[in-house]
This record gives C-alpha cells, sequence and structure tokens, in this order.
C-alpha cells in the first residue's frame, strides 16, 4: 500500500486527491525551510588554511610589527577550498577602492580589523576581501565596523593597494552597533 492510498481511506475522512496536491508542497518544505534562512557569521580565521593558523598561535604575544621581513603566513595567498560558496556575513572594515562623483563606493576591500591596508603592510591576501556591488553604495565613516552579507569565492584581485584572494557576492551591508 503506498502513502497516498493508506490516508485516503474514508476512516481518515481525506480524499486521494487532497494528498495528492498536497504532497508536492510537502516535499518543497525543506528548501523553502532553508531558504530564508538568516546568513552564518563567517569568522576570518575560517579563512586561513589549518597549518597557517597554527603558525599564527605559535607566534601569538611574538609578532614583530617594526617591518621587518614578513613571515609565510603574512603574504600567504592560500586559501580554503571548502570556504567557497559559502553564504554568510562576514565582520570587518572597509577600505574603498574607487568611489564615484556621489561618495559612493564602488569597489572596495573587507578587512578584519581597523587600519588595515590603510598602514603598511597590508593583511595577508587571505584575510582580503574584495567586494565590488552590483550599484555603487554608501558606507558612512571608515572607522565603523559592519556586517557584509553575501557568498563568499576564491578568486584572487589584486590592485596597488593590496591583493585579496576572496571576493564576496555582495547581497547587503549594515553597521555593527554595539
Amino acid at each position: 500500500m503506498n502513502h497516498i492510498s493508506m490516508f485516503a481511506t474514508p476512516k481518515h475522512g481525506l480524499s486521494g486527491s487532497f494528498w495528492r496536491r498536497l504532497m508536492p508542497a510537502l516535499l518543497l518544505l525543506p528548501i523553502l525551510a532553508t531558504a530564508g534562512s538568516a546568513p552564518r557569521e563567517i569568522d576570518w580565521l575560517e579563512m586561513m588554511p589549518a597549518d597557517e593558523l597554527k603558525a599564527l598561535e605559535r607566534m601569538a604575544g611574538s609578532i614583530d610589527h617594526s617591518g621587518g621581513a614578513a613571515d609565510a603566513i603574512f603574504t600567504s595567498e592560500r586559501t580554503v577550498a571548502k570556504m567557497d560558496g559559502v553564504r554568510g556575513k562576514l565582520p570587518g572594515y572597509l577600505v574603498p577602492i574607487t568611489t564615484n562623483g556621489k561618495r559612493e563606493v564602488v569597489d572596495m576591500f573587507l578587512v578584519p580589523y581597523f587600519g588595515a591596508c590603510i598602514h603598511m603592510p597590508p593583511p595577508p591576501p587571505n584575510q582580503i576581501v574584495y567586494i565590488k556591488p552590483k550599484t555603487p553604495i554608501k558606507i558612512g565613516e571608515l572607522w565603523e565596523a559592519h556586517y557584509v552579507t553575501g557568498t563568499l569565492r576564491v578568486t584572487k584581485t589584486k590592485n596597488k593597494v593590496a591583493t585579496a584572494v576572496y571576493t564576496l557576492d555582495f547581497e547587503r551591508i549594515e553597521r555593527i552597533r554595539e
């Protein structure tokens, strides 16, 4: 006995045609439930290969900021493949690259801490995300932290400011208020 005919008996009071019409909608429920789900917060450290993250942890408290030779993890262009296609929101600070005449940003970098890319050297390429919204946006003040929501992609972008090995398919931006 199939599932539809099991419920189509007069004992249950529902006709077989009712269940045949309802079944496609029931099959779509799992898809519909996740379609509008909130994006997950992406941690910047998820974008670093595991061996680089361990090396960074070993260096904690002993990083030299005097401008000497950079360790390989500070110039790494290595990515984490499983982050490609992750939809989420990433906290950080915006670094405009190009603006239009209306004080709107055409493209930008998102970086994990204030002052990155303004002071040299910039963060490693796997800690910089390139963003190019479909239409220019207003961003507010540079010292304000933001969440930028979208889908992360492993794609290299290089210009005279910095190199990023991730891009974000832009959906929206919101200022972080604490």
